[in-house]
């Protein structure tokens, strides 16, 4: 989730498409949140409806070769922001980048939106509507450093915009592959992009991106047969479908656990040859 940033006073400032919520760390590990939106809205997107231990237990349940990335990460959720709109032009600009463009970019797509709130100076704004990024000059956002993406998303809104504003939220609605099929239907949106959506913006549990982080720690846990192979659509599809096989409707959340291990322990295992 892009637009969270930490401000000087080590409080957080984050959005979720219209809602902000401002979180001041307090005494003994709890915290005082103030926001636009309801407490259950933030309970909802930190998922704390669903019970941390029981998911984890019933991951390591079905696969219990997870169970030492479990606990070395205590408290890592899989949040379910409450807009797609936002996820979905977040991933767009996620395309073939790093995390210290793709913040940047979105927080400067975001600037589109109407403000919604201002602290410390920072004016904080309601994510755009499909048809406000339409309607942006590409090379507009080729001068805010977007490059290449900034044709790709000002057209891929184009074409969201004439489904309806409400075409994202009803893919929430129906199954994860009926919404995977449908997105990959726009040009410039591929496997990948497709799962991201789907996992994060759509809440589609059976979603399992592969990026490269996922591939070492999959082929590493599960294929050492293929740790030397190129990451094909083949077996992007192969190795998915095995993920969703194991784990069901925690595969996303699974997901998480290898992806953020990998990212904290890849380089180290490279490194050592492991």
């Amino acid at each position: 989730m892009f637009r969270w940033q930490q401000q000087e006073d080590q409080s957080w400032l984050g959005m979720d498409g219209a809602s902000w919520y401002h979180v001041v760390c307090a005494e003994r590990g709890l915290y005082q949140v103030t926001s636009n939106a309801r407490q259950s809205d933030f309970e909802n997107y930190f998922r704390l409806d669903w019970g941390g231990v029981d998911t984890e237990q019933e991951i390591i349940r079905r696969g219990p070769e997870l169970e030492p990335y479990i606990l070395g990460l205590p408290g890592l959720r899989l949040l379910a922001p409450a807009d797609p709109n936002e996820a979905f032009f977040g991933f767009l600009c996620s395309a073939n980048n790093h995390l210290r463009r793709i913040l940047p970019m979105v927080r400067r797509l975001g600037e589109y939106g109407p403000q919604v709130y201002d602290v410390s100076g920072w004016p904080v704004h309601a994510f755009p509507a499909a048809s406000v990024i339409a309607e942006i000059p590409e090379l507009e956002l080729r001068a805010k450093g977007f490059g290449y993406r900034a044709a790709t998303i000002t057209r891929i809104a184009a074409e969201v915009a004439l489904k309806g504003e409400d075409w994202l939220f009803n893919l929430k609605k129906t199954s994860y592959a009926e919404s995977h099929a449908r997105l990959v239907e726009l040009k410039g949106i591929g496997p990948k992009l497709a799962d991201c959506i789907c996992l994060f913006g759509l809440h589609h549990m059976e979603a399992v991106p592969i990026d490269t982080h996922i591939w070492q720690a999959f082929t590493r846990l599960y294929h050492a047969d293929w740790r030397e192979r190129p990451l094909s659509d083949v077996r992007y599809r192969l190795a998915a479908d095995q993920f969703r096989a194991r784990f069901g409707n925690l595969s996303g959340w699974a997901h998480q656990y290898l992806f953020y291990e990998n990212v904290l322990s890849g380089g180290k295992r490279r490194k050592d040859g492991l």
